[in-house]
């Protein structure tokens, strides 16, 4: 989800208008001064031509876009789609500009006079959810019966698993993930004993960039060894909206 959104004026660092779709909390003043310091830093490099800049706030991102004198961010969860939330953020730029592009160079400050433009934001980015992907999170099938009875019993009480319960749950370990894959598939090399390891944390909680950060190994290795698992029948993955 993009959980905020600011469209800030170049020239005088305001914020012209502030959306919020999420639950990320920002000071709005302080937001809006320090992207405008970053966006004088960064225009020498994008020479203000609608450039995507990404900066990693460790559980999500902020997304900058800076064109036509207008700077725009969202705060959005990591596994929004970067490409569809830079198009999405340019195009409120270009329907901003065209809009107002002419009253913005003698703009005497009042932010009111951008109010309307609130709906049009909202539309292009469908309320924040226009660049949210569905996770799949890869489980070994050793797991999965338990993983889904642990599922339906949470389903009775109303409740189910989504995006934010992971973030909790990812350091509690249920007890049936003691359980173990069998050594054969490491006698007959189709993996060595630390990716062994590592194929255990396919548990249905950890989608494979946090299998990769917890293991302290690359990306493109664990998407190996998802995929040699998934090759020999013993892996499933698990969708989460």
């Amino acid at each position: 989800m993009l959980h905020n959104v600011y469209l800030i004026h170049q020239h005088t660092g305001i914020c012209l208008i502030h959306r919020k779709y999420g639950s990320i909390e920002f000071n709005q003043d302080l937001v809006s001064g320090f992207l405008t310091a970053l966006k004088d830093f960064s225009v020498e490099f994008s020479k203000g031509s609608g450039e995507l800049k990404v900066i990693d706030m460790q559980v999500f991102y902020l997304l900058l876009v800076f064109k036509e004198g207008v700077l725009i961010t969202a705060a959005a969860d990591k596994n929004d789609d970067a490409k569809i939330t830079h198009k999405a953020l340019t195009d409120i730029i270009d329907k901003f500009v065209t809009e107002f592009g002419d009253r913005l160079e003698s703009w005497s400050g009042d932010v009111r006079i951008f109010r309307d433009f609130d709906q049009i934001i909202d539309d292009v980015l469908k309320i924040g959810r226009l660049a949210e992907v569905q996770l799949r999170l890869p489980i070994l099938k050793i797991f999965k019966k338990d993983f889904q009875k642990s599922q339906k019993q949470i389903a009775k009480k109303g409740l189910i698993l989504s995006k934010e319960d992971l973030r909790e749950v990812r350091d509690v370990k249920p007890e049936w993930t003691c359980k173990r894959l069998p050594k054969q598939i490491i006698n007959q090399g189709f993996l060595d004993k630390k990716e062994y390891k590592i194929a255990h944390l396919a548990d249905g909680f950890h989608t494979i960039s946090e299998i990769a950060e917890e293991s302290g190994r690359p990306e493109g290795e664990i998407q190996r060894i998802i995929g040699s698992l998934d090759d020999l029948g013993l892996l499933s993955f698990i969708e989460i909206k």
